[in-house]
Order: structure tokens, then C-alpha cells, then sequence
């Protein structure tokens, strides 16, 4: 908003989408500067998403951006620069790889492919003992669960 010659709220023009992108993107999706940069308040950003989904749209691509840029360093310090003679032979690191970052990717990235850290959720942490099970305990078992002799 902004006021006019009488000193009232005016309700500043909704700028076009290519000129909202355009801010977010040089903003990198900070709204309080996109406002700013637009002479409004954060909430009258927060209202010109809440009337336009393309407004609301913009923002979640630029932050999607901003996200896919952060996972480059990422990916950069899990795995680490590699030096290389010219004949592209291994010969050090110019930045050696983070092994905290390659977890944290696996962790987060890879837990369809399996790779999650486990949880014991059972025992807190202590240690517990399991009765031995005798050899008719464990023939009982292959035979509910169908392993062994199949006749």
C-alpha cells in the first residue's frame, strides 16, 4: 500500500508475473527484500500470492532454485574436487570430501535406493538378551515360515 495525495491507503497495482519473478529471482526469494524492492510491505506480497497462484507459484520455483543450487555445493563438498595430471590420473585433492555432507546426502537423498541410517527404536539404546531358541523352536519356525523340507 502506499498513500496518496489525501494521505489515505491506496492499494498499489499488482505488478505484472514477469516483473515478480524477475524480482524474486534477484532477491533470491527473500520476500521481505522482494517488498522492498516493490515499495510494499511483506504482507501485501503475502496477499498478491494469496489472490494469484501464479504469484504463489513463482516463489516455491525460486526457492526450488535456490534449492537446486545449494545441492551443487553440496554435492561439491560430499564428494570433493579431485587434482589430476594431464594425463587425467588421480594425483590429490584440491578440496578434500566431506564425509559429514556425503551422509547427511545419502541420508535425506538416497533413502529410496536404501540408504537410511537405522534407528533402534525398541531397546533405547541398552542392550538385551534373547533366550536361545531350541532346535524344536526353530524347526517350528522354518515350518510356519516354510523353509526347509518341502515334501
Amino acid at each position: 500500500m502506499k498513500f496518496n495525495k489525501l494521505n489515505t491507503y491506496t492499494r498499489m497495482k499488482r505488478p505484472t508475473i514477469k516483473s515478480f519473478r524477475e524480482v524474486l529471482h534477484k532477491t533470491g526469494g527473500n520476500i521481505t527484500k522482494a517488498a522492498a524492492a516493490f515499495g510494499v510491505n511483506r504482507g501485501t506480497l503475502y496477499n498478491w500470492m494469496k489472490e494469484n497462484e501464479a504469484f504463489m507459484q513463482a516463489l516455491k520455483d525460486e526457492r526450488g532454485a535456490l534449492v537446486d543450487d545449494c545441492l551443487v555445493s553440496a554435492r561439491i563438498l560430499a564428494l570433493g574436487i579431485p587434482e589430476r595430471d594431464d594425463k587425467g590420473n588421480f594425483t590429490g585433492w584440491l578440496e578434500r570430501p566431506d564425509g559429514n555432507m556425503l551422509r547427511y546426502l545419502l541420508s535425506t537423498l538416497g533413502k529410496e535406493e536404501g540408504f537410511i541410517e537405522s534407528m533402534d527404536i525398541t531397546t533405547n539404546g541398552k542392550e538385551i538378551s534373547l533366550p536361545r531358541l531350541s532346535e524344536t523352536d526353530i524347526e517350528e519356525l522354518k515350518k510356519i515360515n516354510g523353509i526347509g523340507n518341502q515334501e
